[in-house]
């Protein structure tokens, strides 16, 4: 007996050592929670910022109304009170803060006005939480770029989401003693535990240029009527993305979530998600690998009769007529199809492709944004002579903007391909830095050499070729427009009238500060020619940052001609030609060129007034 008593009190030892040393924080948290009630004050959530400072989202304090029925002793007249504020049915009311609950939530984003006037009415049983909402300085702004966040201000897109464990702030609480059924103690104590706001990230968009930009795709979306239009600008010096946007696009103030569907669809950045047939622009890639490679040089001379024949295929080049005999630079100011299969084939399926896959084609940039999708070429092994030929001008071949973007940086800065960023920096509050962006080189891919004569080449597509439209007097600006066919969904064909209209352009030529690419996805509402579509957008960013930034003149030229667009209407192409060429005037031309075509339309229409150096679209019929 005694053996078993002593037995039975080291037992009852034990487990009160183990209760009190061991289990006794976990027990007195239990105890808390029967005997108290906490209401989550929700940590204010960071803000995100443009790289200089400027707010693009942040947060608002808002409201949460609770209710606990065991200590409501009207619940009549709480009912009407609480319907009457917060406009909800009085039978709803009635009918939430009845049941058998400890506690209950009647509604969220209440105003402080409200919860005034809901305590000036003396109810009892009822509480309030402060809580943070989201607000978006802009609305419609960079909405693919910030995204949003859900109810409880948990990010769901974008920077949101993918920074989200920076931005959320840490919770706060309002702890009250109740009684075992819930109801306050009158002599019990309320606890309030402050929450922590989260850092600060900062993007490397400039609001400025974003605002330009944004203003530019908006007009280009709306005067085409087109699917889409869209517009990336970096510096390529550094890889940081200085302004990205895209049109269709919606308020995050105003999410449409009673539209799941649209409101993923608008949601996708399409700039790093989407992919397309880049067609001209895809050139510059082509150029600097034949230059590389020691394939063409300054000296090079190619005749285009307007068409090659491989593989027993004739494919056309865009001008039909031919350019004739011409160097390697006019070639690339002409964008003659005739040149680059002629690269293509030249270097050959090995090298053009160890060429594109060091460019970064078929690979992820690494962009700090989410969704990204990589290009898309034809397995090596399955390329024919015809395949090669079209992926030398931009067919067969399938790249996101990002992609091209960055390794068209690559061909005009030095030979750098960079990994392209979004965010600058993260800080707390107090400055505390907990990340910071920076440029990223993931490998060399072009010999300052090549880099240089490729710049020079680019700047004469804007002054002689078909980037006239993306001149800015004084400056030099240089780039490359692209139009390319779009195809039928199942990929058995052309999608007859469907084009993609592009240009990517840098300034200053000599010393690139900005490159950007311009993107119009299916302009309906005239021509589709990225040099006449998308070129005199990319115009008007340059120049408006140009000013924004104060740069002065590189250049200084005589005022331009300004004369009366000449009417071609019924004249032969040859003749049209002639006086277009008299008038420095460029073009492009739509229609299958057969004998001697007859002009039957042209933009600018005759009369208008127009300058030297303007891009005309002539439509010929036989």
């Amino acid at each position: 007996m005694v053996l078993l008593i002593i037995f039975l009190f080291v037992g009852i030892i034990a487990k009160l050592i183990y209760l009190q040393l061991v289990d006794g924080k976990r027990l007195q948290v239990l105890a808390a929670d029967q005997w108290a009630r906490d209401i989550p004050v929700i940590g204010e959530r960071g803000d995100i910022k443009d790289v200089n400072g400027n707010i693009l989202a942040d947060t608002k304090t808002g409201y949460s109304l609770y209710a606990r029925p065991n200590s409501i002793k009207d619940k009549e007249k709480t009912a009407r009170v609480l319907s009457g504020v917060l406009g909800l049915d009085f039978g709803y009311i009635l009918e939430k803060i009845s049941k058998k609950v400890s506690e209950i939530t009647i509604s969220k984003k209440l105003t402080a006005e409200q919860i005034s006037m809901i305590y000036a009415n003396d109810v009892t049983g009822i509480y309030y939480s402060q809580n943070v909402q989201r607000e978006y300085t802009y609305g419609d702004f960079l909405s693919s770029v910030l995204g949003f966040t859900n109810i409880d201000g948990s990010g769901q897109t974008g920077i949101e989401l993918l920074y989200d464990e920076y931005l959320k702030g840490k919770n706060g609480y309002i702890l009250t003693e109740t009684d075992l059924v819930g109801r306050e103690i009158d002599t019990g104590k309320t606890y309030y535990v402050k929450g922590a706001k989260g850092a600060n990230v900062y993007l490397t968009i400039d609001y400025a240029i974003q605002r330009f930009v944004q203003n530019a795709v908006n007009e280009a979306y709306e005067s085409n009527k087109a699917k889409s239009a869209s517009c990336i600008v970096m510096n390529p010096k550094t890889g940081a993305i200085v302004a990205l946007a895209q049109s269709p696009s919606f308020n995050l103030n105003d999410i449409p979530r009673n539209d799941v569907a649209k409101l993923l669809e608008l949601s996708k950045n399409t700039v790093v998600s989407n992919v397309y047939e880049p067609g001209s622009t895809f050139k510059v890639l082509t150029a600097a690998i034949g230059m590389e490679n020691g394939f063409v040089n300054d000296g090079t001379r190619v005749y285009c009769p307007g068409y090659r024949i491989v593989d027993g295929k004739r494919i056309k080049c865009w001008r039909t007529i031919g350019h004739g005999s011409q160097k390697f630079n006019e070639a690339v100011e002409n964008s003659c199809n005739c040149m680059f299969m002629d690269i293509a084939l030249g270097v050959g399926k090995d090298k053009l492709y160890d060429g594109l896959i060091n460019f970064g084609i078929n690979e992820k940039t690494g962009v700090n944004l989410l969704g990204e999708g990589s290009g898309i070429m034809i397995s090596r092994d399955l390329l024919k002579n015809v395949d090669i030929a079209r992926i030398g001008f931009g067919q067969a071949v399938a790249v996101t903007a990002i992609e091209l973007l960055t390794a068209t940086a690559s061909v005009i800065n030095g030979g750098e391909l960079l990994t392209p960023y979004i965010v600058d920096r993260i800080e707390t509050d107090d400055g505390e830095t907990l990340f910071k962006g920076e440029k990223k080189i993931r490998r060399n891919v072009v010999s300052q050499k090549t880099s240089e004569k490729m710049r020079t080449i680019l700047e004469g597509v804007v002054n002689n070729g078909g980037g006239k439209n993306a001149k800015v007097d004084g400056f030099r600006i240089g780039g490359k427009t692209g139009t390319a066919q779009k195809y039928l969904p199942d990929g058995r064909g052309i999608d007859r009238g469907k084009y993609v209209a592009t240009f990517m352009g840098f300034c200053p030529a000599d010393d690139p500060e900005y490159i950007l690419l311009f993107i119009v996805d299916e302009p309906s509402a005239g021509p589709y020619y990225g040099s006449i579509v998308s070129a005199p957008q990319a115009a008007k960013i340059f120049e408006q940052i140009i000013n924004y930034k104060g740069w002065k003149k590189q250049i200084e030229e005589e005022p331009k001609k300004v004369f009366e667009m000449p009417d071609l209407i019924g004249l032969s192409l040859t003749k049209a030609i002639t006086i277009l060429k008299e008038n420095n005037l460029y073009y492009e031309l739509d229609g299958e060129y057969v004998g001697d075509s007859i002009v039957k339309e042209q933009i600018p229409a005759p009369g208008s007034s127009v300058t030297e150096d303007n891009v005309v679209l002539i439509r010929i019929s036989e």
